[in-house]
């Protein structure tokens, strides 16, 4: 890897990630690229609550399918952030290196796209590099680049490391 001078500048890396292989290879290669730069590392998953069962916000509050879906998807998005965090530690501990703060953050909003969120966040936070898998689970098979992964390239502020 070409180390550059701005890469000091990176103090801050944001990791999306849903779950899907690509997005846990590509939370790895940026764990190991924070540790190496000394870096604060942001876990961030999205609810998408647009993907929600037809209906779901039209149910009665209460109701038992309404609570257990995005309780469901809470649970799964918690696990995905607890194995990063899994990895950053076994990361850490083997390059026996200090690290930066680690953090994890479930976002749930029901008025934006994926990307839009991601985008937003990493704006809000003052993220100086997003790290994140050239495909997510949504992501077709024969496309070389996922359509979060693309409107996060092409409209993000900070540098984007997309990762196959």
């Amino acid at each position: 890897m070409i180390y550059d001078k701005r890469m000091k500048n990176i103090k801050k890396i944001l990791l999306p990630i849903d779950g899907s292989t690509p997005s846990m290879k590509a939370a790895r290669y940026g764990i190991s690229l924070a540790i190496k730069l000394r870096s604060d590392i942001v876990g961030l998953t999205v609810i998408d609550l647009m993907s929600l069962p037809y209906g779901y916000f039209l149910n009665q509050s209460g109701t038992r399918s309404k609570v257990d879906v995005l309780e469901e998807k809470r649970r799964e998005s918690k696990k995905w952030l607890e194995e990063v965090e899994r990895s950053i530690l076994d990361l850490s501990k083997e390059t026996k290196d200090t690290k930066g703060e680690i953090r994890s953050e479930i976002l749930e909003d029901p008025f934006s796209k994926v990307e839009n969120a991601i985008i937003k966040y990493a704006e809000n936070e003052n993220v100086d590099l997003i790290v994140m898998g050239s495909k997510g689970r949504s992501g077709f098979k024969r496309t070389l680049l996922g359509s979060v992964a693309s409107a996060v390239l092409s409209y993000a502020r900070c540098p984007v490391l997309i990762v196959r």
